[in-house]
């Protein structure tokens, strides 16, 4: 009596409640990386897709969770008592819990509304909320919300976002051994899953088809013919996507920018997904040609637009083998990539690119640099020194601007890592990364720097929120390079017209660029452009150890112009620049038509706004005054 008083008090308390106003929600926030295309890059949190209503399921995905979670579904009223009367016996003659009572409405229940905690109290409020689920919801819809919600293993909430997560498809595709899989994860969906445990996963299907025959839900040949697919199904999640290497360095970015909001994040990458898979394809196959006999075993790469949109990334030749990425993470010896800042540091001081210097053998402290081709080639001017990387004219005037002005000037170009202000320096024998000196390059073209490369083109965050565009470039805190920017352009289209780059040419283009080697050939760069592309190569050894007198002229340069050819022949989104360039004197190369979304964005740096106001909100990129309304922060 004292338990049925309770049940009917309950019920008088909770039956108006507006249950039905309740979707299901993931408790974590999700990181959603995507390309402009709308395919899923990477995510990271727990992983929903987008909802899908019962009639778009395939009808024996339903059917096979009904089998295996709850065959009495459509009699019951959201509390089985047969089910629970005959789990309770089935436990107890086995001496432990081997069945479960609950409903599939009891479960949903759980999941939308209730703790996982067990206690006679949340039992009995979860069986009062399955019966009043029932009553306003209806079966149809109930099923719904369940297979939108249940959680299958691997960080995949609903069938939808299994079906994508194990076999790389849309829910509505599943095959019936696939869909009985699935069913067969819900009730262990950490253990027993088709990634983490297979076998697990398939005998507990082979029992859900069963159960499915023994039912009435399916014949027995049918049955069969599942059971002889089952045996060799494996799970087929989408395969490595080209453009790895990438999504592990944007994911970082997005999580740096998690804490400008609540809830999950949604990025739109600048990944363009043609010119990834054409990059690591053409890295693949020009060391596998000319590595192994040069001595050369990895290769790096970045195509970035001038403004920083990062369209390619290439960390190494195998990332199932090794997920570390030479691009953003490695840091090694410029070469003669780093004389960009001593010449630029000469341009800034008043010379010109006839400027004279002697390329003559000097003796700096007992540092006496030699040229690559161990002559001296006397008065020369700064763009043949330059364009033939003598080494002794770039010591030389390196010794004249001053090694100080050099890091500052490195520095004022986003180059992060420690210079060491020794002569040496103007030769490039400090360690940096391919990133950063690629974004060096890029602010040559652009015009203007720093330029701070970026994976992200729109940020959304929550499910209606706005999308935000991204920009690393802070145009009022940038320096424009007024008078330096066409000598310096002039000079390194010298290196490939006539000079160590001579490689990288490509007619009707006239690309530029700034070959490197550093000593013993342990590292070989070319990082340059043409177009509305800026791309730096690296190729080494991760070992460090040397090369066969590979240089910056070979095997980066042929990389370089074959993946540029095939951007331009291609067509593809990375050469296409964007309007930001306009700004800098690019508009005549400036081709991208932008979709409505990036165009439409506005354009908030977020890290910087994050980091001058407390109460900045990146929702829609404002803060909030000692006094008066919200303002937009336009840092």
């Amino acid at each position: 009596m004292g338990a049925a008083g309770t049940l009917l008090f309950v019920w008088a308390t909770m039956r108006d409640l507006p249950l039905a106003d309740i979707l299901p929600a993931v408790e974590e926030p999700t990181i959603s990386v995507r390309t402009v295309d709308g395919e899923v890059l990477t995510t990271r949190g727990a992983y929903r897709a987008p909802y899908v209503a019962l009639d778009e399921f395939p009808p024996f995905l339903p059917e096979a969770v009904m089998a295996i979670e709850d065959q009495r579904f459509r009699e019951h009223g959201g509390v089985d008592l047969r089910g629970i009367s005959r789990a309770l016996y089935r436990n107890v003659t086995a001496g432990g819990v081997v069945e479960g009572g609950s409903t599939l409405t009891q479960q949903l229940v759980k999941i939308l509304y209730l703790e996982p905690e067990r206690t006679l109290t949340r039992k009995l409020q979860e069986a009062v909320l399955a019966v009043m689920l029932e009553r306003q919801l209806g079966k149809d819809r109930i099923l719904e919300l369940y297979l939108n919600s249940v959680y299958l293993g691997s960080g995949a909430y609903g069938m939808p976002a299994a079906a994508e997560t194990y076999y790389g498809k849309d829910v509505g595709e599943l095959t019936l051994p696939e869909a009985a899989m699935l069913a067969a994860s819900i009730q262990s969906p950490s253990q027993v899953n088709p990634i983490a445990n297979l076998g697990a996963a398939q005998n507990r299907a082979a029992l859900v088809l069963n159960l499915m025959a023994e039912q009435g839900r399916i014949d027995e040949a049918t049955r069969d013919q599942a059971l002889a697919q089952l045996a060799v199904l494996a799970p087929q999640p989408p395969p490595t996507r080209a453009g790895s290497y990438f999504a592990d360095w944007v994911l970082r970015e997005v999580e740096a920018l998690k804490g400008a909001g609540s809830g999950g994040l949604t990025a739109t990458a600048t990944l363009d997904p043609e010119l990834q898979a054409e990059a690591e394809r053409i890295v693949r196959e020009v060391m596998a040609e000319k590595g192994a006999a040069a001595g050369a075993t990895q290769a790096a790469l970045v195509a970035m637009t001038p403004n920083g949109r990062v369209r390619a990334m290439v960390g190494g030749l195998d990332y199932g083998q090794s997920q570390f990425n030479r691009a953003t993470d490695a840091k090694r010896q410029p070469g003669s990539t780093f004389k960009l800042f001593v010449y630029m540091t000469a341009l800034i001081l008043g010379a010109s690119p006839d400027s004279v210097v002697q390329d003559e053998p000097i003796d700096v402290g007992g540092w006496t640099p030699e040229n690559f081709d161990g002559r001296s080639h006397g008065p020369v001017t700064l763009r043949e020194a330059f364009a033939k990387s003598y080494n002794q004219a770039a010591a030389r005037v390196g010794q004249e601007v001053g090694v100080d002005r050099i890091v500052e000037v490195a520095q004022r170009f986003g180059i992060e890592a420690e210079l060491k202000p020794t002569p040496s320096l103007a030769l490039g024998t400090s360690e940096v990364t391919l990133l950063d000196m690629t974004e060096a390059f890029a602010a040559v073209r652009l015009g203007r720097t720093p330029v701070n490369a970026t994976g992200i083109e729109t940020l959304r965050l929550g499910e209606e929120g706005d999308s935000l565009g991204v920009t690393g470039v802070a145009e009022p805190e940038q320096t424009p390079l007024t008078r330096t920017q066409e000598p310096m352009m002039e000079m390194l289209r010298a290196v490939v017209e006539g000079g160590t780059g001579h490689a990288a040419e490509i007619p009707g283009l006239r690309p530029w660029g700034k070959t490197g080697t550093s000593q013993e050939s342990r590292d070989a760069w070319f990082i340059g452009g043409a177009g509305g592309l800026v791309v730096g190569v690296w190729v080494g050894n991760d070992d460090n150890s040397p090369m066969d007198r590979v240089t910056g002229g070979g095997l980066p340069a042929e990389i370089f112009r074959r993946v540029v050819v095939t951007a331009q022949g291609e067509g593809t989104l990375a050469t296409q620049a964007p309007a930001q360039q306009a700004q800098a004197g690019a508009a005549a190369q400036d081709q991208r038509q932008a979709r409505p979304v990036q165009a439409e964005a506005p354009q908030c740096h977020i890290r910087r706004c994050a980091a001058a106001y407390r109460s900045f909100r990146a929702s829609d990129c404002t803060y909030q005054p000692f006094m008066g309304p919200r303002r937009l922060c336009t840092r």
